[in-house]
């Protein structure tokens, strides 16, 4: 899950992913500093978003191969 430190629902992202962990689902939560709703579609080549889209990117494939050493 990422939220920027700007956006507006940051606080809401924030409780959402803690209930997540509360109810002992998994979830990866990242604050980006600066950055505002949407940055990552808004601005695309900032260095911000890049980092945005590797961290997404990586969590899904240790996900997906984590999923796949336990099949």
């Amino acid at each position: 899950m990422d939220v920027g430190s700007a956006e507006v629902f940051r606080d809401e992202d924030v409780d959402y992913a803690t209930r997540i962990w509360a109810s002992g689902g998994q979830a990866e939560l990242h604050v980006w500093a600066g950055g505002c709703h949407g940055f990552d579609s808004l601005f695309p080549h900032a260095e911000l978003a890049i980092a945005a889209r590797r961290a997404r990117t990586d969590w899904l494939t240790r996900t997906l191969n984590s999923a796949r050493t336990h099949d």
